[in-house]
């Protein structure tokens, strides 16, 4: 059998992908894995999210979250996106969706931006991620502010825990 330049393209691609998640989970840190549309439209359900609120989604990836609460809510979204490669992504996205005046991503750590602004907060992080941000939400955070969780736990007083797809989805109120 012979390989081709493709096959050995495809090969490489997916070593490094594969790279890119051990680093990630070897490290504990959060890496892009896509909430599956269902589950990113129960969680936005779940939250009862109106015209009136402003949504942060920290680590947007490529920005389905945002396109999801601006197009089916209209309210303002903000994604906060570190990777620059995802950034691009999401703001190609919202553009093609026609919804630049609804949604924009910040390249930027979210740790290091101000989230006072936020009503409710959106994270599919890791465990670890969400032990460090957790200071950082009830320090800046406004009381009323909902915060729904995917697949991992923070210490505030959680209100609702819902399987949505195959996720448990977190609801914390400030």
């Amino acid at each position: 059998m012979q390989i081709t330049p493709t096959l050995t393209a495809l090969a490489g691609l997916g070593a490094a992908v594969l790279l890119y998640f051990l680093y990630g989970l070897a490290r504990n840190e959060a890496v892009f894995i896509p909430l599956p549309q269902q589950t990113i439209d129960e969680m936005l359900r779940m939250v009862e999210i109106s015209k009136d609120d402003v949504l942060y989604d920290l680590g947007s990836g490529d920005g389905r979250v945002l396109i999801a609460a601006a197009e089916h809510y209209a309210v303002r979204a903000v994604g906060i996106e570190k990777n620059k490669l995802l950034s691009w992504l999401s703001k190609r996205k919202i553009a093609r969706s026609g919804l630049k005046d609804k949604a924009h991503v910040v390249n930027a750590d979210f740790f290091k931006q101000d989230l006072s602004e936020a009503t409710v907060v959106v994270a599919y992080l890791s465990q670890k991620i969400n032990n460090r941000l957790e200071a950082k939400l009830r320090k800046e955070l406004k009381e009323g502010t909902r915060i729904l969780s995917a697949d991992h736990t923070f210490n505030f007083k959680e209100t609702t825990k819902t399987k949505t797809g195959h996720f448990w989805t977190h609801l914390y109120i400030i």
